[in-house]
């Protein structure tokens, strides 16, 4: 890589005046919502010079760049195109930290001593400064694939807005849906902004050719390429494979060791060692990372001799441990961390509520111990080590270790891998958000805080889990039941334990999670929305008895995060008052009216009162927004407020199966993009008024019967949509519903560029 000064200031300037990506309703850019930047360097390297530069860069390029603080995605060399061209990628967590880097390089005379040695080996060299679009798939660090397809897509800047909005929305979904494993895409930050760019991931030359002949013989890749073309001028493309040095290590993975110490001892990787402990400390664990001169401990040793942990330590890895990582602590741990730093460890790094926590003790010297509330890069320039705060959602403080280039996650507190998972003062809904978060490491490695280790399906067994749980007992909120109906009715599969029946949730965490999901916690839980231009937030009630809550919440949850909205997802109808309305932007309602808590004889009752009722109406008419899914006119209170906002009524609906759905009004932009479609669903039958709204789909059965499918109106100042599909998975996940739903969230809460125009 080529790091000067100057270079570096022009990039610098740029990218402070610019600091943009492509908008995704035009040309005009918009402020970038990641940090993080990617250098990418093409290196041509003299034709008899390869060999040399090959070396070069493994013994003296890749420690200086990475003490630098880069993160290398991947180092390649080019198959098919410039065949003496290197492609390299670097992650930086942002401008200033690039920056950082450069101007390390720049100052240590051992990197000046490289440049003299590698000039002379190059016959030219470009970079730029690329950051990952909105959705984009986010590289592995390092990225580990055999063979990687390097593709620019060309697209004019006018059309720039638009193409990513395909590319998110369908275009990346369907290169997914036939095995394609695409990273990215990166638009440029600095450099020629037409150029958009992608990583294709394969694991040999024969798998991308067979499935790019079978994408080809399917009919998506004609309306792919059709789509495609629009918005790109031209594509070109480069065959890479990793560099030598850049070849995936073959390392030993979890070698059991012998320890007079350890019973439970493994090596991980070379150099990263993890040890387990007994019951009574619920099957803790903790593990160390040996570097160039020094060892770095994770998480503290339970039921040793402190002494004798750190000889051991020190014997099976040859260094002396110098510091130590927390991703979590209980009581009793500040006395332990007082005694190692008594026995040479000098500092603690942690997240700043665990340091929060530590300090309250005054057992610790002030100075020993580093809070961090950003993901933070340590180690040296052998080892990467990333250390990332999660705090606020397994009690108080926690976090996360991460070696990118060893593959290897120590999960923390996130991760019970075999005991009873404690959910008492836990956020179980961002606990599920965090493993999404983690699973998208791709660690190959996975310690969990406590239990059994193992690989990356950890993390996706406990994610399964939680979401289990919430599902189960948010269905028996769904209905009404009362909270001693949760022990009888809600059962955990042993696909989703470790240790059944040990690790099964007990009374006490079912009612934790039902009081978590009701209010006064629900809809917010403490949390209450900031709203802004920028942050629009959502109140979605869903499910009832015939709609579980967990394919709702799959099917919504994608169409929120494509347009960028906050939905605060409940399943307690107690929920829906004026007072949570005034934290919104926007009312989604899935469900009927009727409450069915099977508690007794004639128990089922209309749940929505006067009150919520007024709420809505006046919620709507003082410009809020509505969007009425399903059958959320069935079953409300008759001739009430409610029905007559919404504009329609359900009658009833025809057997499950599959009709056509077409579009009435092809100019209105919750249809824009929306092509007649065939799904397996209800099809409901409502009379609507046709007075007051304005049709936009209409469903039509095989034998003939024509029903709306889906209209709106503006009432007062606020705007409403009725959209009627939606009681299967299929149905919510149909690509052209997928569109239907973000169009109509857009259309509601007026972001509509066309139509706020009109």
């Amino acid at each position: 890589m080529k790091l000067r000064t100057k270079s570096l200031c022009t990039a610098v300037c740029a990218f402070l005046s610019i600091g943009t990506i492509y908008a995704e309703d035009g040309a005009q850019p918009k402020p970038a919502t990641s940090t993080r930047v990617y250098g990418e360097w093409l290196i041509q390297v003299k034709p008899d010079k390869g060999e040399a530069y090959n070396q070069l860069i493994e013994v003296k390029g890749l420690p200086l760049f990475r003490q630098a603080g880069g993160r290398m995605v991947g180092w390649w060399n080019t198959l098919v195109g410039d065949l003496y061209e290197h492609v390299t990628i670097w992650e930086y967590e942002s401008m200033a930290a690039f920056e950082k880097a450069v101007q390390s390089l720049g100052a240590n005379e051992r990197f000046q001593e490289f440049v003299k040695l590698r000039d002379p080996l190059l016959s030219g060299e470009e970079s730029r400064l690329l950051r990952l679009a909105a959705g984009a798939e986010q590289p592995k660090l390092p990225e580990t694939a055999g063979v990687i397809i390097h593709e620019f897509h060309h697209v004019p800047v006018a059309r720039g807005g638009d193409y990513l909005k395909f590319m998110k929305e369908e275009g990346l979904d369907t290169l997914k849906k036939h095995g394609f494993r695409p990273v990215g895409p990166f638009v440029v930050e600095v450099g020629k902004w037409s150029e958009v760019t992608y990583l294709f991931r394969f694991k040999s030359v024969d798998e991308r050719e067979r499935l790019r002949f079978a994408f080809q013989a399917h009919p998506d890749s004609k309306t792919y390429g059709k789509k495609l073309s629009q918005f790109v001028d031209d594509l070109t493309t480069r065959l890479l494979l990793p560099a030598p040095f850049a070849q995936p290590a073959k390392q030993a993975s979890w070698k059991p060791m012998t320890s007079p110490l350890l019973p439970h001892l493994t090596e991980v990787v070379p150099g990263v060692h993890a040890a387990g402990f007994a019951d009574k400390y619920r099957s803790a664990n903790c593990g160390w990372i040996s570097m160039s001169n020094r060892s770095v401990l994770v998480d503290l040793p339970r039921g040793v001799e402190l002494k004798a942990f750190l000889n051991e330590v020190e014997r099976i890895s040859g260094t002396s441990p110098d510091t130590l990582v927390l991703t979590h602590v209980q009581d009793g741990d500040a006395k332990i961390v007082k005694s190692l730093n008594e026995f040479g460890v000098k500092q603690v790094v942690t997240s700043s509520s665990i340091r929060k926590s530590l300090m309250a003790t005054k057992m610790i010297k002030s100075g020993l111990v580093r809070g961090i509330s950003t993901t933070t890069v340590i180690g040296d320039d052998r080892v990467s080590i990333k250390l990332i705060p999660l705090d606020g959602i397994v009690g108080p403080g926690g976090a996360a270790v991460h070696l990118p280039e060893q593959g290897v996650l120590f999960a923390g507190p996130f991760v019970v891998n075999g005991p009873w998972t404690k959910l008492a003062d836990s956020h179980t809904e961002r606990w599920v958000a965090t493993l999404e978060q983690l699973e998208s490491l791709a660690a190959g490695h996975v310690v969990p805080g406590f239990g059994s280790w193992g690989s990356e399906e950890i993390l996706d067994r406990q994610r399964r889990f939680l979401v289990e749980l919430r599902r189960q007992v948010g269905f028996v909120i769904s209905q009404a039941r009362p909270r001693e109906h949760l022990k009888r009715q809600v059962r955990i599969p042993a696909e989703y334990l470790v240790w059944a029946p040990y690790d099964a949730p007990r009374l006490e965490d079912l009612d934790y999670v039902y009081r978590e999901m009701t209010v006064p916690a629900a809809p917010f839980n403490g949390q209450v929305p900031v709203r802004s231009q920028e942050r629009l937030h959502a109140l979605v009630l869903h499910a009832d008895h015939p709609h579980e809550p967990g394919y709702i919440l799959t099917g919504l949850r994608r169409v929120f995060e494509a347009t960028h909205v906050m939905a605060h997802f409940t399943v307690d109808v107690r929920a829906l008052s004026a007072e949570n309305l005034s934290k919104v932007d926007l009312l989604v309602i899935l469900r009927d009216g009727i409450q069915r808590p099977d508690t007794g004889k004639d128990s089922n009752y209309i749940w929505m009162t006067p009150a919520q009722q007024l709420a809505i109406v006046e919620y709507v008419r003082s410009g809020g927004a509505f969007l009425n899914l399903h059958n959320s006119m069935g079953l409300y209170p008759d001739k009430g407020g409610y029905l007559d906002l919404v504009g329609g009524r359900y009658i009833g609906h025809g057997p499950l199966e599959r009709f056509r759905v077409e579009v009435v009004d092809r100019d209105h932009p919750i249809t824009r993009g929306v092509e007649d479609f065939s799904v397996a669903d209800e099809q409901h039958t409502p009379p609507y008024d046709k007075d007051k709204v304005h049709l936009l789909l209409r469903n039509r059965s095989d034998e003939g019967k024509v029903a709306a499918a889906g209209w709106v109106y503006e009432p007062g100042r606020g705007r409403l949509c009725h959209l009627a599909n939606g009681h299967t998975r299929e149905s919510l996940l149909h690509p052209m519903y997928q569109r239907l739903l973000r169009n109509a969230v857009n259309w509601c809460l007026r972001r509509d560029k066309k139509d706020s125009d009109q």
